[in-house]
């Protein structure tokens, strides 16, 4: 594929016609795809060809906390697996009854006042990107 790309580039200028015929047979490429190549090879610049790595991206720093994120996979298991929407629209009755009966409790398992704020502010994308 390099020595295709190094045609293309050397032969970017010039009589298009002839030179289209030649990257034709010289690659085994269609009319279309070098006349696409051509054209592209023509408006970049020339160097050291296609860049091989990209930059790698910065992440994405966390939302939520880890404490709520595993508070908000548990929550979604015990209320049968419901969808964002559902589960955002019903976080407060869950809550509510996961305390009432004991398996949510101050200080045990990362589940405390903070967390629970965090999960009532939650939107159904929030939910859906953390679960």
């Amino acid at each position: 594929m390099n020595s295709r790309a190094e045609v293309t580039t050397r032969y970017a200028k010039g009589d298009k016609g002839r030179i289209l015929d030649e990257v034709v047979g010289v690659t085994g490429w269609s009319r279309d795809n070098a006349r696409r190549r051509l054209s592209m090879a023509a408006k970049c610049p020339p160097g050291g060809g296609r860049p091989v790595a990209k930059r790698a991206r910065k992440p994405r720093s966390p939302k939520f906390s880890y404490d709520a994120v595993r508070v908000l996979q548990w929550v979604w298991a015990a209320s049968g697996g419901q969808c964002g929407k559902y589960l955002a629209a019903s976080m407060r009755l869950q809550l509510d009854g996961l305390e009432r009966h004991g398996e949510l409790v101050d200080g045990v398992d990362r589940y405390g006042p903070a967390v629970r704020r965090e999960l009532l502010a939650m939107s159904a994308e929030g939910v859906k990107l953390s679960v």
